[in-house]
């Protein structure tokens, strides 16, 4: 057995001899800290930014496409990982701050300069961490919610929060139960099935004073924002997140600097890779349903990921 000490050493050291130009990338697993760095090849300084992924858990991929175009880049694991939680189940905000302390620490990082780029479910914590840690001076979100929600690992436990906040419970909306019901009969029945459902049953169930609570004080935010969505998305409803989220921050004139794109036709996006299908499969019986059409998609990605670079170089 490897030991601990030693373990970590080696999975924060760099990757061997990169080709000449290219960028550099590291392995990074220090405390809660768990993902990957990519930076460009000359030592100085760069703006910086943080990529959080969605409900498919581990490393997002992206790093290396940022670290290409001049940024240094960290694709930060929040679940599904090493010794992180298993699902988005009481995940701290605090993760997002403890990554900015990492990058603070970095030679190759701008600390007046750094983004958190936030996708699906990442698009929670993105803004969070924001409201959080005046030191993100940019937030880009793709496919986002508005919301903190339930955790959604349907163990038969307690119903809790997805997200903390000093080891508290951020207060979130919970599932309606009658949706929760259909959701297990999709998948005991199988065939197709769209998580907006689910969601959008527990946002119309909770109480107004439920859904007040639970709505991300993006009004917190002092760096600017651009939201960018699905008109078709089947996760969960992301272009009226897009727009509530809008409206807030107009109401606390803070939208000075925020861009907000709708994509027609596109369904929910769980990377800047590349378009997500219209239908993933979860298992033997069920396919999941993300919307959008296969040519709606391929636009929207395209779109998304040069609307995130153009910002960001505006921003910047």
């Amino acid at each position: 057995m490897i030991p601990a000490l030693v373990l970590a050493s080696l999975l924060a050291a760099p990757k061997p001899s990169p080709p000449p130009g290219a960028p550099i990338e590291q392995n990074v697993a220090q405390g809660s800290v768990v993902g990957d760095f990519a930076r460009p090849p000359d030592p100085g300084r760069h703006a910086a930014v943080i990529l959080l992924g969605g409900f498919n858990g581990g490393v997002p991929a992206g790093a290396l496409d940022f670290a290409r175009l001049g940024y240094s880049a960290l694709a930060l694991a929040y679940f599904g990982t090493g010794g992180l939680p298993k699902g988005i189940d009481q995940i701290p905000v605090e993760t997002v701050p403890r990554a900015i302390d990492w990058l603070d620490a970095n030679p190759n990082v701008d600390a007046s300069r750094i983004a958190v780029v936030g996708i699906s479910d990442g698009s929670a914590l993105a803004l969070l961490g924001a409201a959080l840690d005046p030191r993100i001076k940019a937030v880009a979100l793709v496919s986002p919610t508005a919301y903190v929600w339930f955790a959604p690992v349907f163990d038969g436990g307690y119903v809790r929060s997805a997200w903390t906040a000093g080891k508290t419970q951020l207060a979130f909306i919970p599932p309606d139960q009658s949706a929760v019901t259909a959701l297990g009969s999709a998948f005991e029945r199988g065939g197709d099935y769209a998580f907006r459902d689910l969601y959008d049953a527990s946002l119309s169930a909770a109480p107004a004073a439920t859904v007040a609570s639970a709505t991300i004080p993006v009004e917190r935010i002092g760096a600017p924002v651009l939201c960018v969505a699905g008109d078709d998305d089947r996760e969960w409803n992301s272009a009226a997140s897009c727009a509530t989220i809008a409206a807030r921050r107009k109401a606390a004139h803070r939208d000075a600097r925020d861009e907000v794109a709708i994509e027609r036709g596109a369904g929910h996006a769980l990377s800047l890779a590349g378009p997500t299908p219209a239908e993933l499969p979860a298992g033997d019986k069920v396919r999941l349903l993300m919307g959008g059409t296969p040519d709606a998609n391929a636009r929207a990605a395209a779109d998304e990921r040069a609307r995130v670079l153009t910002f960001l170089s505006r921003t910047f």
